[in-house]
C-alpha cells in the first residue's frame, strides 16, 4: 500500500491581514516571534514541523517566515519560487550566523539571518529587517510604476 500526503486546507485568513509563518522548535525564539507578530496584528501560523511549514507556503499567501536553519523542507519550498514570487515573502533565517548579516543572508537564500543568541532582542532585530525590507521593496514599486 502506498503511502499517502495529507492534503492541508488553506488557512482562513481574514482579508487584508498580514501573515507570519513561524517554523521553530520550542524556545526563545518562537515565543518571542509569536509575541511580537500577535502584538504587530499579523495573523499567525506556527508550524515547528519543517513538512507541515513547507505545505502551509504552498496554499497560503504568507508575508513573513521566520524558520530556523535547520528546517530543510519549508526552506526548500519557499527557495523553489521563482524570482519575484520568491521576494514577496520576508524570510528570516534563525542560526547561528550574526543577525542582519546581509552578506551570509545572500549565501543562505534568506532575506535576513537571526542568530539564536539574540532572542532577547527579537523584537527589535525583526522590525529592523521587516523595514529594510519594506525600503527594499519600494525600489520595487517605484520602477514599476
Amino acid at each position: 500500500m502506498s503511502e499517502q500526503t495529507a492534503i492541508r486546507e488553506p488557512e482562513m485568513i481574514p482579508y487584508g491581514m498580514k501573515v507570519a509563518l513561524l517554523c521553530l522548535d520550542a524556545g526563545p525564539w518562537r515565543d518571542a516571534a509569536k509575541a511580537y507578530f500577535t502584538a504587530q496584528g499579523h495573523y499567525l501560523l506556527d508550524e515547528p514541523d519543517a513538512a507541515g511549514a513547507a505545505a502551509a507556503l504552498r496554499v497560503n499567501a504568507i508575508d513573513v517566515v521566520v524558520a530556523h536553519e535547520s528546517k530543510k523542507e519549508a526552506l526548500e519550498e519557499l527557495h523553489a519560487r521563482p524570482g519575484l514570487k520568491r521576494r514577496d515573502t520576508t524570510l528570516f533565517v534563525v542560526g547561528a550566523q550574526p543577525s542582519l548579516d546581509s552578506w551570509g543572508a545572500f549565501l543562505a537564500g534568506a532575506d535576513w539571518l537571526l542568530a539564536e543568541a539574540d532572542a532577547p532582542r527579537a523584537a527589535e532585530l525583526l522590525a529592523e529587517g521587516l523595514k529594510r525590507q519594506e525600503a527594499q521593496r519600494e525600489l520595487w514599486r517605484l520602477a514599476q510604476e
